[in-house]
């Protein structure tokens, strides 16, 4: 049964969880049944009863809602055949729902949709962040705190310290692992530079080139 039905109290018969009877015994009990007229339904050839105003107003074709879905006759469907873009399978979809896309690939399901908006394929996608977790990366990490000292070059912090690309990593491939692209910061300082590496290239560059000297006194 249905989440939103329940059986009829005077038959036992499904109806909707609002209604105190069926359809069927309130035409037979408080209706008047000159109202009302017999039709069969063009679809599952079911025979069903409907109110005459119904008629009048051209409704009352059908005896449910999945019949008069069902692609009848007097029922244009306005429907395209699609490929989903991700695993190649045909299918239906509305053609206003291909009007309003912002481009020309398709998905069956959300699942199909979020398995391919992954990688190169997603629109905030900036050359592959996965890059950085290599043999490449933390020779250069390394090679540029070595070079720094263990030191933050802006305030000299030794906690929590993080390399920075002066040059944007995705931006400039041939400079990613150079150790003249690399500056020592901590996490506090770091922060100040996201999404505003082009504005500081050639400060920090002229940082980086100043060689560390540490003191012991």
């Amino acid at each position: 049964m249905q989440k939103n039905h329940k059986p009829c109290p005077e038959c036992g018969e499904e109806m909707h969880r609002q209604s105190k009877m069926c359809r069927d015994c309130y035409i037979k009990k408080r209706a008047r049944p000159d109202n009302y007229v017999d039709r069969i339904c063009p679809v599952c050839k079911k025979e069903f009863t409907v109110h005459i105003c119904q008629i009048e107003r051209g409704q009352g074709k059908y005896c449910s809602r999945s019949c008069a879905k069902s692609g009848s006759p007097t029922r244009k469907r306005n429907r395209a055949i699609v490929v989903c873009e991700n695993c190649g399978v045909e299918f239906e979809k509305h053609r206003s729902e291909i009007s309003k896309n912002v481009h020309d690939k398709h998905f069956c399901s959300a699942d199909c949709w979020y398995e391919y908006n992954q990688g190169a394929n997603h629109c905030l996608y900036e050359g592959g962040q996965n890059e950085r977790v290599n043999p490449d990366y933390l020779k250069w990490r390394k090679a540029v705190l070595k070079r720094d000292k263990g030191y933050c070059r802006l305030c000299h912090s030794k906690t929590r310290l993080e390399v920075h690309h002066i040059y944007r990593f995705a931006t400039y491939p041939e400079k990613r692992w150079q150790t003249d692209n690399g500056i020592t910061l901590c996490h506090d300082c770091h922060v100040g530079f996201r999404n505003r590496e082009d504005e500081y290239v050639e400060e920090l560059s002229c940082i980086a080139m100043v060689k560390v000297e540490v003191w012991h006194v």
